[in-house]
């Protein structure tokens, strides 16, 4: 129990620490239509971590309504988020002294409420871990996005980035029936439950996700403007979009690639998962390759049985919808997996380099609308 209380804390500080480091005009600033300004991912955090201590475990109402207006997502737009936030020293205060007051009544809360639904196998803490592991992981990309819209004309890549064939090592995954989900009470969210068996046809899975010398290579075919690899839906995004590299990516006057992430300019390593990709862009590559994006199902058994390469280096697209298994009920409250059961939104597993060791399990099921392009995703292809 100590340990998770100190786990939150460490969380707590770590989110504060990431807004503390950013300036007064980056702290109020949307960089991404995708993303809030990342001082509202630390006032969001805040807010939740209140609302599930004081309200729903100690069932005190004290969150006035101009916090609910602003940082319960559906009550916020999120345009008009950065211009309601306070200053950042008046954000940073506030926060440091909620924090300590949440802190101090979870823990003792944890020794006196042992029986509350909340508290049973330390559902809040973990609940809680969780919920911040995701939001400084988000920061993580809004603190890329800023590097990737700030000047970086003084770098050169210290090496030249080298496209080859799409590496051919696979893992043969036998036809059975295999366990999907997570049994745990205390750790997994509703939409990890309940677990349940699958049975799998034989396929082989990459040992790895796609590398960036493997998408370089995509790249220097001319196949992105080519209408055969897309689907209808991938080909009218990049019609009107037109990239034709990762989101972090950029090219140098002298013509080599190199990456962007939240501390700047890098060079490219060829041998790297590639990451910064859409539902769209990994789909027509796996049809260019002849592969295809696993089914989420594949993919857990394959990580829970097999011994892959590289999980947790960055997200994979999965070729599915994010659905509900049957028997889902919501928890812990109505609102968290069940308003994207809604046919635009696919699952992603694994984890990215960002993301906490909180959230890094086979069953986890992240998800994203197909055309998202700044999160921290690419694939492991499958063969039939």
């Amino acid at each position: 129990m100590s340990r998770l209380i100190a786990t939150f804390r460490l969380l707590q500080n770590e989110a504060i620490d990431i807004v503390s480091a950013v300036t007064e005009e980056h702290y109020h600033k949307q960089f991404h239509p995708d993303l809030s300004p990342i001082g509202w991912h630390l006032g969001h955090c805040v807010f939740t971590e209140s609302y599930w201590i004081k309200e729903q475990l100690l069932e005190k109402k004290v969150i006035d309504d101009a916090l609910r207006s602003l940082y319960i997502p559906e009550l916020s737009i999120k345009q008009s988020r950065g211009s309601a936030l306070p200053e950042k020293d008046t954000m940073i205060a506030w926060a440091k002294d909620t924090q300590a007051v949440n802190y101090c009544l979870l823990e003792t809360a944890v020794t006196q409420l042992t029986s509350h639904k909340l508290l049973i196998n330390d559902y809040l803490i973990h609940f809680l871990i969780q919920h911040y592991s995701q939001h400084i992981e988000t920061m993580m990309m809004v603190l890329t996005a800023i590097q990737i819209q700030s000047n970086h004309t003084e770098f050169v890549p210290s090496r030249t980035l080298e496209s080859h064939q799409q590496q051919n090592e696979f893992i043969t995954i036998e036809s059975s029936i295999y366990n999907i989900g997570n049994k745990e009470n205390n750790l997994p969210y509703d939409n990890e439950h309940p677990i349940h068996s699958v049975e799998l046809n034989s396929f082989k899975i990459a040992r790895s996700p796609v590398s960036n010398g493997d998408y370089l290579n995509f790249i220097n075919s001319a196949v992105y403007s080519s209408k055969e690899v897309w689907s209808d839906k991938g080909w009218e995004w990049f019609s009107n979009d037109k990239t034709a590299h990762p989101y972090h990516w950029q090219k140098h006057k002298n013509g080599d690639w190199y990456g962007i992430d939240h501390q700047g300019p890098y060079s490219l390593d060829e041998h790297q998962a590639i990451y910064g990709l859409n539902y769209f862009e990994v789909e027509a590559y796996a049809r260019w390759v002849g592969g295809r994006l696993p089914h989420e199902y594949e993919w857990e058994a394959a990580a829970k049985n097999y011994q892959l390469e590289q999980t947790g280096s960055v997200w994979e697209w999965c070729g599915n919808e994010f659905h509900p298994y049957d028997g889902f009920s919501p928890y812990p409250y109505a609102g968290y997996s069940a308003p994207y059961f809604d046919g635009q939104h696919y699952v992603v597993k694994g984890g990215s380099r960002y993301t906490k060791e909180h959230i890094k399990r086979a069953s986890f099921r992240n998800y994203y609308q197909v055309d998202k392009r700044h999160i921290f995703a690419g694939c492991r292809l499958v063969y039939d």
